[in-house]
């Protein structure tokens, strides 16, 4: 049974994160400059459709897999690291935008390394990423599974698929798996951005995502 009832979910919460977060920054940003770019981490064209200004907007997609060019001309698709964009200066953007990709980068080290150069690439910034403290494991979809420890986590993908998740053939399938997800808080999404306003997205009042958000400078 789906613990989310069904006008909750994802496309609907990230439209509304675009319209109430996203979009205000991208229309500051016009205002100010006359143009926008963008640089998105982890992200993909299909997101951006929800709700562009008719110009003035690049984006460019840099994701650690090769992905295919978009038609679209607004879109540079790269191939590279969040932990290290050495492709691109300080302030080379203008606004960087990170949905669901800080706890997938690896160890508390890495996620440092991730959010410098997000501070580093542009003056203003978003990052969504789920609450660890949300019963509901936003990956395989299984009530408190991230809370479990880790064998309990690995016996459970190597059972059967779950959300996101193939069942895992292997341990070590199950190992990459289980260890390629750290949950934040959000204690530590403000020490990662601290010059960030930490906002909550509640569900039924439960804190199921958090957001960092810097807006342009008035």
């Amino acid at each position: 049974m789906n613990m989310i009832p069904r006008s909750f979910r994802r496309s609907q919460f990230r439209e509304e994160r675009f319209r109430t977060y996203v979009r205000p920054i991208i229309d500051a940003v016009i205002a100010q400059r006359g143009s926008c770019r963008i640089l998105d981490l982890g992200g993909d064209a299909d997101y951006w459709q929800f709700d562009l200004p008719p110009s003035g907007v690049e984006i460019w997609l840099l994701n650690i897999e090769a992905k295919p060019p978009s038609p679209d001309p607004r879109f540079h698709v790269l191939q590279g690291d969040a932990r290290d964009v050495n492709a691109f200066g300080d302030g080379s953007f203008d606004f960087v935008h990170s949905n669901s990709l800080i706890e997938h980068v690896g160890r508390w080290a890495d996620m440092k390394r991730v959010a410098a150069e997000i501070r580093r690439l542009a003056p203003s910034y978003y990052v969504q990423t789920p609450n660890f403290w949300f019963p509901l494991d936003p990956h395989s979809n299984a009530p408190i599974m991230h809370w479990l420890p880790q064998p309990l986590q690995r016996r459970m993908v190597s059972s059967k698929a779950r959300g996101f998740y193939a069942k895992a053939a292997s341990l070590d399938q199950a190992m990459q798996i289980v260890e390629g997800t750290t949950m934040l808080d959000r204690a530590q999404l403000a020490e990662l951005f601290p010059d960030a306003e930490i906002l909550t997205e509640n569900v039924l009042f439960l804190p199921k995502s958090l957001i960092a958000i810097r807006t342009p400078a008035r």
